[in-house]
C-alpha cells in the first residue's frame, strides 16, 4: 500500500509540474510595463436604472474643453482594468499625446449584451442596458469634463468588439466611428440588431488563424465550447458594413510595409471609402490570432499569434482622427501604427 501511495503521489506531482508549465506557456502573460503618464487612471460607479456600474478612467492632465472621448470595451471573462493592461497602456500613452479621455467600462459579469442571438452570457440573458451606460458615461464626461459629444468613439476587443459593433449600428448618432479586433458581426439569423440602416465608421482588426473568431466565417466558441452562434467572415464583415453605409465598389487594397523582415505576419489593408472618406477599413493580419496588436503586451500564446507589424490602439486612433496622428495622416505622411 505504501508503494501505491508514493508512486500515485509521483504522478500527482508530475502531473502538477506539466500543468504549471503548460500553463506558463499557454496562458501566463507578464504584466506590462506601466508608462510614465500625466496622471492617474480612478476607478468610479454611475448608476444606470437599477443597477450600479463600475468604470476606470483616465483624463490627462490639462484636458482641454471639447477633447474627444474614447470608450475601450473589454472581451469575455476581463474587465475594464484587465482591458486596460491588455492593450499596453496604449490608450492612456495616447490619450496624453493627443488629449483625449479614455474610459474602461466593465461589462455585467464580465459581458456584453451585444448584438448575438446565441450568446448565453448573463449581460445578453438578463438584457442588461448596456447601450444606456455608455449613453450615460458620455453625458457624464460631457457634463464634467466639457469632451464633444460629436467626438465620441469606441474600441472592442472580442466580446467587447461585438458590443462596439452593436454601437456603430444601433446609435451612429452617439458614437462617430468604432475599431474592433477578434469580433466579425454575426450572421444575419444570429444578430439582434436592426439588418438595415447606416452605421458608424468601423475600423476591423482579423488574425486569418483566430482560434476563436474563425477569419473566413462560421461557428465562434471558445476552443471548441460554449458557442456563441455564427459569424460572417472577416471580408463579408467589411463588405456588409460598406453596404449598409452605401458604398457599392470594391475597397482598395494594399500590403502594409513589414516592421521587422523576421515578422511572418504581413498585414494587408483594405478600405471601402465614400466620397473619398474611409468608412471602413479592415486591417487583416495574416497568421495573427485572436488578439489586440500591440508593442506593450504579449498576450497569452493561447490565443494565438501576435504581430509586430500593426499598433491597433495607435491605428485606432488615427482612424478616429484623433491628434497628431490625424493631422499627420490628413498631410499625407503615410505613417502606420505608432507615428
Amino acid at each position: 500500500m505504501r508503494g501505491i501511495m508514493k508512486g500515485a503521489a509521483a504522478v500527482l506531482g508530475s502531473l502538477l509540474i506539466l500543468g504549471t508549465a503548460a500553463y506558463r506557456y499557454l496562458w501566463y502573460a507578464p504584466a506590462p510595463y506601466l508608462p510614465s503618464l500625466s496622471a492617474a487612471a480612478e476607478r468610479r460607479t454611475v448608476q444606470v436604472g437599477d443597477r450600479e456600474r463600475t468604470y476606470l478612467a483616465y483624463v490627462p492632465a490639462n484636458l482641454p474643453p471639447g477633447s474627444p472621448l474614447v470608450i475601450v470595451l473589454h472581451g469575455s471573462a476581463m474587465d475594464g482594468a484587465t482591458m486596460r493592461r491588455w492593450t499596453g497602456y496604449e490608450f492612456d500613452r495616447l490619450a496624453d499625446r493627443d488629449g483625449f479621455v479614455v474610459l474602461y467600462p466593465d461589462g455585467y459579469k464580465k459581458n456584453w449584451n451585444d448584438c448575438r442571438r446565441d450568446a448565453t452570457y448573463p449581460a445578453r440573458l438578463e438584457n442588461v442596458d448596456d447601450i444606456g451606460f455608455i449613453r450615460v458615461l458620455i453625458e457624464r464626461f460631457v457634463s464634467e469634463k466639457g469632451v464633444d459629444p460629436r467626438k465620441v468613439f469606441a474600441f472592442g476587443y472580442s466580446s467587447g468588439g461585438q458590443m462596439a459593433h452593436r454601437l456603430a449600428i444601433e446609435t451612429p448618432d452617439m458614437v462617430a466611428a468604432v475599431a474592433t479586433a477578434g469580433a466579425n458581426i454575426p450572421a444575419p439569423d444570429n444578430s439582434l440588431c436592426p439588418l438595415e440602416g447606416r452605421t458608424a465608421r468601423v475600423m476591423l482588426v482579423s488574425g486569418t488563424d483566430d482560434p476563436i473568431v474563425p477569419f473566413h466565417g462560421g461557428e465562434v466558441s471558445l476552443f471548441g465550447l460554449a458557442s456563441r452562434g455564427m459569424a460572417l467572415s472577416a471580408m463579408e464583415t467589411g463588405a456588409e458594413l460598406a453596404r449598409r453605409n452605401g458604398i457599392t465598389t470594391g475597397p482598395d487594397v494594399a500590403r502594409l510595409p513589414s516592421q521587422n523582415p523576421d515578422d511572418a505576419t504581413p498585414i494587408e489593408r483594405l478600405v471601402w471609402s465614400k466620397e473619398h472618406e474611409p468608412t471602413v477599413t479592415l486591417y487583416v493580419v495574416h497568421g495573427g490570432g485572436h488578439v489586440v496588436p500591440q508593442p506593450a503586451f504579449r498576450f497569452p500564446r493561447m490565443l494565438g499569434r501576435m504581430t509586430g507589424n500593426l499598433n491597433a490602439p495607435a491605428e485606432a486612433v488615427t482612424f478616429f482622427r484623433l491628434g497628431r496622428a490625424a493631422a499627420q495622416t490628413a498631410s499625407g505622411s503615410g505613417c502606420q501604427g505608432d507615428c
